[in-house]
């Protein structure tokens, strides 16, 4: 369905998306020596970009896949200051500022949101803006894949927004369509945006979904490194992000401020525009970040998962390293059977 449309020709802009709704939490003297780029974009989040832009591999075993991202980024030229808006929250909303923080060095300039536009320069995404931002001290916890897709010649017949395909990591994960419905009515021009779902929550209820750490110890048990980063692949991605984060140790511009509770520090949206990326923060551009089963509200709060395990004499449940060690165990056990 979607790979005939996974291209230039039909794509307009990608945005990937990682906010989170907590500041540094008294850890701010840590979190100080790297910045928020190399704390989540340089790995985590350039890791989704591959993953969804990267060349359909031959197959689903490490060597392949690993092949597939390293021609992708091969492909990715190196950011520069330009490329790049940094950010860093201040008091609001009741919580303190970055600088508040005890262990913050006074009068840091460290970032903690910053946003940068990639190119890629392939047949498949020649002319397409990938826009990553990520932050600290916003106004919700989230991390999505925006894919927005041209509006066609057709499209002109009647008014509209793109279409656009979400992919929702968290919270509520899950997979949306947003595109355009005739409002129903006499008015033939009274168009309303609707969103097609697919949550994991209310498709599966009652699963497990395991954490990040708990899968990738069961990969490293089983010996599986489909989902690891190689030596090669790592210093491209340096390659890539390095001469940035030299300039801003070297220069240490100041961030624009933005109160805590924040969609989004001020000047974004227009950073974005000029390099082709259009930013709609409304909540009518936007879809709920909790979405209610049917026949509920949205304040009644998420259905109860399925948890790990709970040790013997009501302990607290198991960390997520414990209980990825006890999947890990579990999935050779099986298997050797």
């Amino acid at each position: 369905l979607w790979e005939p449309l996974w291209n230039r020709q039909h794509i307009a802009q990608v945005q990937i998306i990682f906010k989170e709704d907590i500041g540094t939490g008294g850890r701010g003297g840590y979190f100080d020596g790297f910045g928020i780029i190399r704390d989540i974009m340089q790995n985590h989040l350039l890791q989704v970009l591959l993953w969804l832009a990267m060349e359909p591999p031959k197959s689903l075993d490490a060597g392949c896949i690993a092949k597939a991202k390293m021609e992708l980024l091969s492909k990715m030229r190196t950011l520069r200051m330009e490329d790049c808006i940094l950010g860093q929250y201040t008091a609001g909303n009741g919580q303190p500022g970055y600088l508040d923080d005890e262990t913050v060095p006074a009068g840091s300039r460290c970032p903690t949101f910053a946003a940068v536009a990639l190119d890629i320069d392939n047949d498949r995404w020649r002319g397409v803006p990938f826009l990553m931002r990520a932050g600290k001290g916003l106004d919700e916890r989230l991390a999505e894949v925006r894919i927005t897709f041209k509006k066609q010649e057709y499209n002109t017949l009647l008014p509209g927004e793109p279409n656009e395909l979400v992919l929702r990591i968290q919270p509520d994960e899950g997979i949306y369509v947003k595109c355009i419905n005739k409002h129903p009515g006499w008015n033939q021009e009274h168009m309303t945006p609707v969103h097609l779902k697919m949550s994991y929550r209310h498709t599966f209820p009652g699963s497990y979904v395991a954490g990040a750490y708990e899968r990738m110890l069961v990969n490293a048990a089983k010996g599986d490194q489909s989902l690891f980063v190689g030596s090669r692949e790592l210093v491209e991605a340096w390659r890539i992000f390095t001469p940035l984060l030299d300039e801003i140790d070297r220069s240490r511009p100041q961030p624009v401020l933005y109160p805590f509770g924040s969609a989004a520090p001020p000047g974004l949206v227009e950073f974005a525009a000029m390099r082709g990326v259009s930013i709609d923060e409304s909540s009518a551009g936007r879809l709920g970040v909790t979405e209610a089963p049917p026949g509920a509200s949205a304040t009644d709060g998420p259905p109860v998962l399925a948890t790990p395990e709970k040790r013997s004499g009501g302990a607290p449940e198991l960390t997520p390293v414990e209980s990825g060690i006890k999947l890990a165990r579990r999935q050779l056990l099986s298997e050797g059977a």
